[in-house]
């Protein structure tokens, strides 16, 4: 009878449609978008590297992720009006904006990048990125190809990141990352490798940061009223009575 058994079990396992090498070649299709999103974040999050990326914005970003962790992020013409590069490094000593060959502190190691210094094409990398481990991100994850559109799924919750496009290949490597609160950045190139820590390209100093805004450009000094008009210089002609 187990004989029996066990040949009838054979022969419907052969009359099926699909056999369980069939089943495992589909099981990686079968794979959401959100799992596979989540499975090349956390290979990205293991990976150090030196990368540029094209910015929408103008010009070229940098991306230093160290080996030992330590990171920074060179963003062109960001401060004062857009005439100034910037850039936000994160040590142990604490958080950095580095221009003009000076380095300020502008939070402690554990803190954040203050709103008004923050340019925040530095987040995907330091930030965000981790975020996306999340299986319960407010955000429904469509993929097409090494693309993935996070849409909001809810208005409740508020989202830890805008809703974007990120696009990651199978290694990890981030290709390309579409953000509102930035624009897009797209990888120039292969990456390079990492150093083995960040240095802050600048002399710490005990400085006021640079905002993004322009200086307000100096105010006229007025004429009082009624004072004269200061008379013009003699020409040579005149200064000799010719």
């Amino acid at each position: 009878m187990a004989a029996l058994t066990a040949a009838a079990l054979l022969g419907l396992a052969g009359c099926g449609t699909a056999t369980a090498e069939d089943e495992l070649e589909e099981a990686p299709r079968r794979h959401s978008a959100q799992a596979t999103l989540i499975g090349r974040v956390t290979r990205a999050l293991d990976t150090s590297f030196t990368a540029e990326y094209a910015w929408s914005e103008g010009g070229t970003v940098t991306v230093w992720a160290a080996k030992d962790g330590t990171w920074r992020v060179d963003v062109p013409d960001w401060a004062l009006g857009g005439t100034v590069d910037v850039s936000v490094a994160w040590t142990t000593g604490g958080f950095f904006q580095c221009a003009a060959g000076r380095c300020v502190k502008i939070a402690g190691i554990t803190g954040e990048v203050p709103r008004e210094l923050d340019p925040q094409v530095q987040r995907p990398f330091t930030e965000w990125l981790p975020q996306l481990l999340d299986r319960h991100i407010p955000f429904s994850v469509a993929q097409d190809g090494d693309c993935f559109t996070l849409t909001p799924n809810t208005v409740v919750v508020e989202a830890p990141m805008p809703p974007g496009e990120w696009c990651l290949d199978q290694a990890g490597t981030i290709l390309s990352v579409e953000s509102g609160a930035f624009g897009t950045l797209e990888l120039e190139g292969e990456p390079a490798e990492a150093a083995d820590t960040v240095e802050l390209p600048g002399e710490v100093v005990d400085e006021e940061p640079l905002g993004a805004k322009a200086p307000p450009e100096p105010t006229p000094t007025a004429t009082p009223s009624g004072a004269p008009s200061p008379s013009p210089s003699p020409s040579p002609d005149q200064a000799t009575g010719q």
